[in-house]
């Protein structure tokens, strides 16, 4: 039979061993978690940064967007006023013209004739006003 004292001993060597082994297998386990952490942090580290380069270039863009708005609303202030001119233009015109005698009122034999003047004077003042723009 064993006496208690070995037994005790092989108690405590048994539980040192147990002890040791817990110690080893939790430092191994933390050592595989923090490489997995450090390796997920690296990765999110990367996406971060691309994050941030793509918030500069859309930033980048909306500014340019911006811009480019801006230009095109001074643009079309300008198309406006031009429009308007040309408009009363026209409209001066048109009231003339609605204003001239019909062309039955022409002498016989010079409506031909008063039609092809008016034509003239129409395609000279377009070609004018072509010009001008």
């Amino acid at each position: 039979m064993i006496s208690p004292a070995v037994t005790a001993i092989v108690i405590a060597i048994l539980a040192a061993l147990a002890f040791g082994g817990g110690f080893a297998l939790s430092d191994w386990r933390m050592a595989s978690q923090i490489q997995r952490l450090n390796t997920n942090n690296a990765m999110l580290s990367a996406a971060n940064d691309k994050c941030a380069t793509d918030i500069q270039s859309v930033r980048m863009a909306l500014e340019t967007l911006t811009v480019a708005a801006a230009k095109r609303e001074k643009d079309a202030i300008k198309a406006m006023r031009s429009a308007a001119t040309a408009a009363a233009t026209h409209t001066g015109n048109a009231k003339k013209i609605r204003s001239l005698p019909p062309v039955a009122a022409a002498a016989p034999g010079k409506q031909c004739e008063v039609i092809s003047m008016e034509q003239i004077q129409y395609v000279q003042s377009r070609h004018r006003h072509d010009l001008s723009h």
